[in-house]
């Protein structure tokens, strides 16, 4: 173009810009392309522009154009002056960039709208580079944790991970970054501003290849109000199922106590009365006592923290021992077919087994409130191959109610029962699970509404034999060896010293370590065994046996506690041999351990 911006020569795109021909396009000059919104200014300024392009200058800029057919173009012009045969020429290069500048719009948009999202949503987002370093911190992360991105250092969230969240939560984020567009689930505790901690949750999401994001983004939500609403309802239900279980248990004691002080009372006036005593009074007594130590018994295992005394067994020999007791247990209504089939061993508690075929039967009966019938198999399965091992199995299978799949999901719940209140505790399958988890074993239930319930029981096989570890019971339960005694309830140690007494033992009674140890030192003769509990103040039983075996090697020990399985071998004590007794025991159970132990070979 000319000084005065008239077209003097142009190419086909030019026109096809503009939209118009070439004659067109000739007759026009710069002023023709103005927008119609243009004003004296606009034109002002496009003239100190073509002045600016005569002076030398090389001038750049964008402007609106308007097509013939009354559209608007942005264009991008860049303009300098040229001498063609001496004379000044504008040579102009334009570019339509109105796809560009609406595209960028757009983007605009977008990007405003995010941030606005961002800053707005209660979720925190967090960006982190490969090397794990904080390249954006969102306005939430700040209102949630107290912590602006200036205070944070270099390793942002990471630096407020709990110590012992730390390595789960830098390995939640390298199993994100194995491969583009991975993620991962995060759970954390991240230290707010104020000390506390606040837990988090939500993903990691690998957008490290992505160009527009370029970083791992972590999107948390603090949900520690939720965490501590869930805990106050739990607790809330455990104090539920903690109320169910002292009702339950106060009500078997009660009644165990009645017998008890009830039989108690009879025999002292019976004594006061008629010099003797009724065989009645001193049976039930005996009977009470037993249930009691049943029912602790029940409590421990449902808790996995009954002491076991685990032996080779024959599981077809339980069953068929068992029968006659099962038959009364259910009664007449409900025949019992056993079917029995596995000659292999397994390594369990006899009185352990005995509680699960009872509780499983007494289970099956309440099922069949009209009567039914219930079958109990024994079997073994070889699944070697599949590298679970060799099982024998027990199968109880009733023809009762059935359970729906939500019963299903919760009948091994401590506490959990469908009876009505008063009628059930929740222990009975609570306790086989216990029990059968304790003993390494698993169980299973298959069940439908209207199609009965079988329970399938698996233990390990064992490649021991019963005959390998059985003993023979000694035909008298008397001896004349000297017993160093080490108890600290009172009653509990007389009678213990009047049962051992009435069997001929001398007994040395102490009611601590410390007393035991000054005993044992001021005692002159020989000394054949210590019968101490575990559980004690001061000085526990296991360091008394120690420091006694100072002065007397060898010397033998039997060990007897109430207390747990955890309790006790947290001193030390393994709670599995002859060299353990668990109480509550009668004088008979005792005498007959002492017979056993005094007839093994000292301790070495």
């Amino acid at each position: 173009m000319d000084e005065r911006g008239r077209f003097l020569a142009f190419n086909d795109l030019a026109c096809a810009q503009l939209g118009c021909s070439r004659e067109e396009f000739a007759a026009m000059s710069v002023t023709d392309l103005n927008g119609p919104d243009s004003s004296p200014a606009d034109r002002l300024v496009q003239a100190q522009r073509m002045e600016r392009v005569l002076a030398g200058e090389l001038v750049e800029f964008e402007t609106t154009h308007r097509r013939r057919d009354g559209s608007l173009r942005d264009m991008l012009i860049r303009a300098r002056m040229i001498r063609l045969g001496g004379e000044p020429r504008v040579l102009a290069v334009w570019n339509d960039v109105t796809e560009r500048r609406r595209a960028d719009a757009k983007l605009r948009q977008s990007g405003e709208r995010f941030r606005a999202l961002i800053e707005k949503s209660t979720d925190m987002t967090i960006l982190l580079g490969r090397d794990l370093r904080t390249l954006f911190w969102s306005p939430s992360a700040t209102a949630q944790l107290g912590w602006t991105p200036g205070e944070l250092g270099s390793r942002g969230l990471t630096e407020l991970v709990h110590g012992d969240d730390r390595l789960a939560f830098e390995g939640a984020l390298d199993e994100a970054r194995l491969a583009p567009g991975a993620a991962s689930s995060i759970k954390v505790r991240a230290r707010h501003k104020d000390g506390s901690f606040r837990h988090l949750s939500g993903t990691c999401r690998n957008l490290l290849d992505e160009a527009a994001v370029s970083a791992l983004v972590v999107n948390v939500r603090d949900d520690t109000a939720e965490r501590s609403l869930a805990q106050q309802l739990l607790q809330s239900q455990k104090l539920e199922s903690m109320g169910r279980l002292a009702g339950g248990v106060a009500h078997d004691f009660n009644n165990l106590l009645t017998v008890i002080l009830s039989c108690a009372e009879q025999l002292e006036s019976d004594l006061q009365e008629k010099g003797t005593v009724a065989l009645d009074d001193v049976l039930d007594v005996k009977q009470a006592g037993a249930r009691a130590g049943d029912l602790t018994r029940q409590l421990l295992s449902f808790a996995r923290q009954q002491v076991l005394s685990p032996l080779p067994l024959s599981l077809d020999a339980v069953v068929q021992g068992s029968e006659k007791l099962l038959r009364r247990v259910l009664g007449e209504e409900v025949p019992l077919v056993v079917r029995t089939n596995a000659p292999w061993s397994i390594f369990a508690d006899r009185g352990q087994l005995d509680q699960v075929l009872v509780n499983l039967a007494v289970n099956a009966r309440d099922a069949m409130p009209d009567g039914g019938m219930l079958t109990i198999e024994t079997g073994t399965a070889d699944e070697t191959a599949q590298g679970t091992g060799q099982w024998v199995i027990l199968r109880v299978t009733d023809t009762g109610t059935g359970m729906s799949p939500e019963v299903q999901g919760r009948i091994f719940e401590p506490f959990f029962t469908t009876k009505p209140v008063g009628k059930g505790t929740g222990l009975g399958l609570a306790t086989v699970h216990g029990i059968v988890t304790q003993s390494e074993g698993q169980i299973r239930v298959d069940s439908a509404l209207g199609r009965g319930t079988t329970f399938e029981v698996r233990f390990p096989r064992t490649t021991l034999t019963p005959a390998e570890v059985s003993v023979q019971t000694p035909v008298s339960l008397r001896g004349d060896e000297i017993v160093l005694l080490i108890e600290d309830d009172a009653q509990v140690r007389s009678v213990t010293v009047k049962a051992l007494q009435r069997a001929g033992y001398t007994v040395l009674a102490a009611a601590s370590g410390q007393e035991a140890l000054g005993l044992a030192a001021a005692h002159h003769g020989r000394l054949d065994l210590i019968i101490t509990d575990v559980v004690m103040q001061g000085m526990n039983g296991r360091v008394a046996v120690e420091r006694l075996r100072v002065a007397r090697p060898g010397l033998r020990a039997l060990f007897v506690s109430g207390y747990t399985h955890d309790n006790i071998t947290e001193r030390g004590v393994v709670t599995s041999g002859r060299d353990f007794l668990a109480k509550p025991f009668t004088p008979n159970v005792l005498l007959a351990r002492l017979r056993e132990m005094l007839a093994s070979p000292p301790q070495p």
